[in-house]
């Protein structure tokens, strides 16, 4: 029997039994698009200011990769502060050393430091050729209700497909769908971090461990996105480890509304699996600073932890992060043929800790140049490319390294 067959069998089965149980419609499997495409996903952005400022052609190495791809995708870890107001941030207020620290009564959303960006850096983005993104994770609500409608505005202006906040819950968790030779993407964002459940749940799409209604919400919008899309990818900006469990009796809730779980990692892995199941064609993890392997799940990837394509922290000091690997990072090209990843090619990209002109800057100029990605090449590249050998391995994948580059074939 084909195997395609029999998956897809699989799955109209499976959304049967779903939509009876949760009273939902049942999906219709699309027919298979003809055109092949290029998909770029690249690692979380955190960038504080428009690149071009400082540099002639900032993230110039990776610039033919990202803008000859038929779509490229990555997470906006910033909120939008729009002029005149910004959202209420006060106007001494400097985004890069994340001072003054606002009080609870000064600050706008959910942070003291609010990573609080001029719309030029979403313009610059999507200059570069990111087409779609997700403004799900743990700085989407930086600047409030207020910062989440300037962001997604902002995407809007600069035509970026954007998915994972919305004035309410049903329209942060709804599928963003971007069309491209005829190939129609979906895209369901959510996050999984450490902010007040209470607070932001009612604009940013988020999954919070032990929360049945989070996972039961997603799952559904991914069946959505089956039915409409030709290919799906579920992004899940996850920032959470066992220590915020720390103290809390098991059945119980964290202060940040997680309910209690034992095994972290083994959740999301069991939730990247049921989104898998439910129709998405790709799973897509960002959030830890560092990457990690990649796993194959029924001949789909599933990535945990991508890493960054900007990193512009808050600590000026070389070797602070080093716990993280935030430096080391992985831009992935795939080709999609008839709704099915059938290659990846993993590029090594050098983040740029700045340790060769650290001297030269103060803390504020310093911190705004460094953290930019670069394709890594020599030694860094090598070690890059083996790491992520070993770590895939774990996940029983094997790939290929030809000319500083991993590539894995999927074809089935």
């Amino acid at each position: 029997m084909n195997r395609r067959w029999k998956w897809s069998r699989r799955l109209l089965l499976t959304a049967v039994v779903l939509s009876t149980a949760c009273d939902l419609p049942e999906p219709q499997r699309r027919a298979e698009p003809e055109q092949e495409i290029t998909l770029v996903v690249a690692g979380q952005a955190l960038i504080k200011q428009d690149p071009r400022l400082l540099w002639e052609e900032p993230f110039g190495s990776l610039r033919d990769t990202v803008s000859g791809a038929d779509v490229a995708f990555t997470n906006f870890e910033m909120a939008v502060a729009p002029e005149p107001d910004r959202c209420g941030l006060p106007l001494e207020y400097e985004v890069f050393l994340g001072a003054p620290p606002l009080s609870r009564d000064q600050r706008p959303g959910n942070t003291s430091g609010p990573h609080a960006v001029e719309p030029a850096v979403m313009e610059f983005l999507a200059d570069l050729g990111f087409s779609l993104m997700s403004l799900a994770n743990n700085h989407s609500w930086d600047l409030g209700d207020c910062g989440v409608a300037a962001t997604r505005e902002a995407a809007a202006a600069y035509g970026v497909t954007h998915a994972g906040t919305g004035p309410d819950v049903a329209a942060a968790t709804a599928p963003a769908y971007l069309t491209v030779k005829g190939v129609t993407i979906g895209l369901v964002a959510a996050t999984t971090g450490h902010d007040e459940r209470e607070m932001i749940h009612h604009s940013v799409n988020g999954v919070w461990t032990g929360r049945q209604d989070d996972q039961d919400r997603n799952l559904a919008a991914v069946r959505e996105a089956a039915a409409q899309a030709d290919f799906v990818i579920f992004y899940q900006h996850f920032q959470i480890d066992a220590d915020e469990f720390d103290g809390v009796a098991p059945g119980e809730a964290t202060d940040d509304g997680h309910v209690w779980i034992d095994d972290v990692a083994g959740w999301q892995t069991e939730f990247a699996r049921d989104v898998l199941d439910a129709g998405a064609s790709m799973y897509i993890g960002h959030g830890h600073r560092a990457f990690d392997g990649i796993e194959i799940y029924d001949g789909k990837p599933l990535i945990r932890q991508l890493g960054g394509l900007a990193y512009q922290g808050l600590q000026p000091r070389i070797g602070h992060y080093d716990q993280h690997r935030p430096w080391e990072g992985l831009l992935a090209s795939l080709t999609v043929r008839k709704g099915d990843v059938v290659r990846m090619e993993l590029t090594p990209l050098d983040l740029d800790e700045g340790e060769t002109y650290r001297s030269n800057y103060d803390d504020l100029d310093f911190l705004s140049r460094r953290g930019l990605a670069q394709i890594a090449t020599g030694d860094l590249a090598d070690s890059i490319l083996l790491r992520l050998r070993d770590l895939s391995a774990e996940y029983g994948t094997e790939l290929t390294i030809v000319g500083q580059r991993a590539v894995i074939e999927l074809e089935r």
